[in-house]
């Protein structure tokens, strides 16, 4: 029996900041029983890059470029590394324990990674958990590292994301490049040498391909009615278009100038990837 409708929200391009800011809201709000498990899909008003909770943005980033070349840096509430938000699609999914999610991070990856596989299917992509413990690339992308919990389709890795866990509910974030802009993403990590980021780069590109590599045609859009099918199907619910409430917004914008205007906040007790 499928159970109650959960919630999608699809925002309209925001700073980056906020779009960070919104889903911990969600988070909250959920933890605190006011939303249904929510899937949400995003853009950016400016081309970004986002940072794993831990990074070290002074050692990984070249922020002097970023700056030079209008890169907005912010940091996410998900672990991971660094993905850069030019021509993907981006989602988020709040979820918890009362839906039947398992505890632990790679086992709920691995539960969650049935919507996205299915999300593949409908636009004819066949993928598969990776059988990786652990790849690591010498570089700060996100793409360039590869867990057991990974989608990858044709042997490429298709699908980065990245996920915490607050009491009984996780915040998950992926993202799914529709185009390769590997080459300008590389040039605002920060490497020891140019053959250092070349060497990464090539390595890189043998490991990821964009998902216009299988689909060429496919736009935002129906990637998006892809993952309300995907997540529908595998979680057996429905997923009802709703808005953000008022509420959230609110917590969203004091979450802004609190916490995700700067690089560097305090370390909460949680559990991430």
């Amino acid at each position: 029996m499928p159970t109650a409708a959960y919630r999608f929200v699809n925002t309209e391009p925001l700073a980056a900041a906020l779009n960070m800011a919104i889903d911990e809201a969600i988070l909250t709000h959920y933890l605190q029983g006011r939303v249904p498990p929510t899937l949400r899909t995003f853009r950016w008003t400016q081309t970004a890059i986002t940072l794993g909770r831990f990074q070290n943005v002074e050692r990984e980033i070249e922020q002097e470029r970023c700056q030079q070349q209008s890169v907005a840096l912010v940091r996410r509430p998900t672990g991971g590394r660094a993905v850069y938000h030019r021509d993907e699609f981006t989602y988020s999914l709040v979820i918890g324990k009362r839906e039947n999610v398992p505890s632990g991070v790679v086992a709920a990856y691995a539960y969650l990674a049935q919507g996205l596989q299915v999300a593949l299917q409908q636009l004819g992509i066949a993928s598969e958990l990776s059988e990786e413990h652990v790849s690591r690339n010498p570089s700060a992308a996100c793409f360039a590292s590869s867990t057991q919990a990974d989608l990858t389709a044709s042997g490429f890795k298709i699908i980065g994301s990245a996920q915490v866990w607050k009491d009984d509910a996780l915040l998950q974030q992926g993202s799914l490049p529709l185009d390769d802009r590997s080459s300008e993403f590389f040039s605002f990590l920060r490497f020891p040498t140019e053959a250092a980021r070349a060497e990464a780069l090539a390595l890189y590109q043998t490991k990821t391909t964009p998902l216009h590599t299988f689909v060429p045609n496919v736009t935002r859009e129906q990637v998006a009615e892809a993952f309300v099918t995907g997540f529908g199907d595998a979680l057996h619910t429905r997923f009802v278009q709703e808005e953000l409430s008022q509420s959230e917004w609110n917590m969203a914008q004091q979450l802004v100038e609190e916490k995700y205007n700067n690089l560097i906040w305090m370390k909460e007790r949680i559990s991430l990837i």
